[in-house]
Order: structure tokens, then sequence, then C-alpha cells
């Protein structure tokens, strides 16, 4: 690889990097977003946020399919690279992870708070059907009463 090839490629990489970073960066506030709507007040946004999520998740998507083959070649690439444009890469890494960490972080803590909302509701519809039946049990207890108060009167 030639000085000339490694400029080339770590321009592409920089650039590359730079369009994960924003991604990464839009991820972040739609997962801040998500995170005030998962109270479950406005499912409409909570699905618009969501959906937002995926199309930035298929365009990082797209964006990791162009970095494969640098990744592949770090090593050799990295050794070649001018050192402005190792440490502007490895600055954008850096950057994305922390990043991707708070995304997972903040992603990890909505699970919970829907899960929790989730066995709130099973409780819920377990007490209403219970109190269902209760109520369908005492209707019949009373209907069998009073026909059998009212055979006994007729008798």
């Amino acid at each position: 690889m030639t000085p000339a090839e490694a400029m080339d490629i770590g321009s592409d990489l920089i650039q590359l990097l730079t369009q994960q970073r924003l991604l990464y960066r839009q991820l972040r506030e739609l997962a801040q977003k998500q995170g005030e709507l998962v109270d479950g007040s406005n499912p409409e946004m909570l699905l618009r946020v969501l959906a937002a999520r995926q199309r930035i998740i298929d365009r990082l998507r797209g964006i990791d399919k162009e970095l494969k083959p640098i990744r592949d070649e770090w090593r050799v690439i990295a050794s070649k690279l001018p050192a402005p444009q190792q440490q502007e890469a490895q600055k954008l890494v850096a950057e994305v992870q922390e990043i991707l960490g708070e995304i997972i972080a903040r992603d990890e803590k909505d699970t919970k708070v829907l899960s929790g909302q989730q066995h709130q509701v099973a409780r819920e519809i377990k007490t209403a059907v219970a109190g269902k039946r209760v109520h369908q049990a005492y209707a019949q207890s009373s209907r069998q009463g009073v026909s059998g108060r009212l055979n006994t009167l007729s008798k």
C-alpha cells in the first residue's frame, strides 16, 4: 500500500466514522425521547420514535458494511496511516463507543421500566379476572338462592 493509498483509505475511514458518530448521536437523542415515552402515555409517538431508531440502525448497518474491509485489514492500514488520521480515527471510535454505551444503558433502563409495566398490567388483568369470577359466582349463587326460595314459597 502506497502512502497515497493509505491517505485515501484514511480519508474514507474518517468520513465513515464521522457519519457513524453523527448517526449514533441521533440514535442517542431518539433513545432519550424513547425513555420519556415508555410510561405509555403516548404509544403512537413511541412507535414513531422506534421506527426512526430502526431507520438509523439500518443506515448504521450500511456504514458498518463499508467499514468491514478496513476493520479486516486494520493493523496493516493503521500502520500506514499518517499520525493525524490515526489519532482522528481513534478519537471517533472512542466517541462512538461512548455514545453506544450510553444508548445501551438507557435501553436497559427502558426495558426494565417496560417489563415492570407489563407485570403491572398482568396483575391488573388477573385481579379483574378474579373479580369477574367472584361476581359470576355471587350472581349464580344469588339466582340459585332466589330460585330455591321461590320453589319453597310455591309449595
